[in-house]
């Protein structure tokens, strides 16, 4: 079968003053198309300032004290004396356990305690009448030794009475259970009316420190000497901010966990931050700015500024013949809605931030005020 080029063959000079025509050489063509009209752009400034060096990353927020009520001794809850959730100061009752067997072992325990010191009384009383009859011969030094050895023996036992009802009065006081710290409890877990166990018995309630807050978070073992050079300089700050709120909480890096984890070359770190305002909470997300010192005469451009290439990260910037110029960037640090370059821009150079799309090397370029982009696009 022929081919569609050999059916319609053509001399080849034929092909050649096509050509020379649609360039717009021949004599009867145009001499050339006319000039691109110069792009709209807008620009700003590349400024150069003193920036925070920094580590960001995320973690979450841990009480700084979290504790699980539980019973001392056993016995029936009588009452809860808390709403759930409430807020309670360290010493505030919480919960009741029935005092009636714990009163009475305390009054047992006085009672032989009063008993006890009568016989002290009365064993040193007869100690003392013997003393002077041993010392003239009319006693025994045997039996002066036997007066000597039960007044030991009832103050033995005075002090062992004394330990009964110190006791007692510690297993009395168990059953009014208080809140060892400032915080917030959690659920009643255990109803009144239930018998619980001493110390091996269900958690009653949770109730967490939250006037200050762990921020615990992981940073790459490549990133781990640049902390720890940092941290040898002083405390290092830690920025806190939780998801969709524009608030920034300022809290201290206080560890750096003492082993890298092999699984995922990730290393812990805990801040932290204080909570006077109740504004974060136990177990929250939160993204983490480890501040780790100061980058001297940064350059910044906007963070929209910079765009995404085959070759990494480009910017446009707008020479003295108003035309555009790519540059390839090394780019640093974000800082709020700027973006800190390394390496392809200087400081005073005027780089685009709007009009970057379509524009290319060289081409012919028109600052216009911020805007005026928009309007002209409205416009119909």
């Amino acid at each position: 079968m022929r081919s569609f080029f050999s059916r319609f063959s053509v001399p080849a000079g034929w092909v050649f003053a096509a050509f020379f025509l649609i360039s717009g050489n021949g004599c009867s063509g145009k001499k050339g198309m006319a000039p691109m009209p110069p792009r709209p752009v807008q620009t700003v400034v590349a400024v150069q300032k003193d920036v925070p060096r920094y580590v960001e990353t995320f973690g979450n927020l841990s009480a700084l004290v979290n504790v699980d009520i539980k019973s001392q001794v056993t016995g029936k809850i009588l009452d809860a004396h808390f709403k759930q959730g409430q807020r309670v100061a360290e010493g505030d009752l919480l919960f009741t356990i029935d005092p009636s067997e714990y009163k009475a072992a305390l009054e047992k325990a006085q009672a032989v305690l009063q008993a006890d010191a009568v016989d002290l009384k009365m064993k040193r009383d007869t100690l003392e009448r013997n003393r002077g009859l041993a010392s003239k011969e009319l006693v025994s030094q045997q039996d002066f030794e036997k007066y000597e050895t039960e007044v030991e023996a009832a103050e033995a036992k005075m002090t062992l009475d004394k330990a009964e009802a110190v006791l007692a009065q510690i297993n009395l006081d168990y059953c009014s259970i208080k809140s060892p710290v400032n915080g917030v409890t959690g659920k009643v877990l255990v109803d009144p009316g239930n018998v619980v166990l001493a110390n091996n018995g269900p958690t009653l309630a949770n109730v967490k420190a939250i006037d200050m807050l762990y921020v615990d978070f992981t940073v790459t073992d490549r990133e781990l000497e640049e902390i720890r050079a940092a941290m040898a300089s002083g405390a290092l700050k830690t920025e806190v901010r939780v998801p969709d709120d524009g608030n920034v909480y300022v809290g201290e890096l206080k560890l750096i966990e003492n082993s890298i984890d092999n699984t995922t070359g990730t290393i812990s770190l805990r801040a932290i931050v204080p909570n006077k305002d109740n504004a974060l909470w136990a177990g929250q997300f939160v993204y983490v700015k480890l501040i780790l010192g100061i980058q001297r005469d940064a350059v910044l451009i906007p963070y929209a500024a910079a765009q995404l290439g085959q070759k990494g990260a480009f910017a446009f910037v707008v020479t003295p013949e108003n035309t555009a110029d790519l540059r390839i960037l090394k780019t640093g640090s974000r800082q709020g809605n700027d973006i800190v370059v390394e390496e392809g821009i200087k400081k005073d150079e005027k780089v685009v931030t709007v009009g970057q799309m379509g524009l290319s090397p060289g081409a012919a370029v028109k600052e216009i005020p911020a805007g005026a982009a928009e309007k002209g696009n409205g416009a119909s």
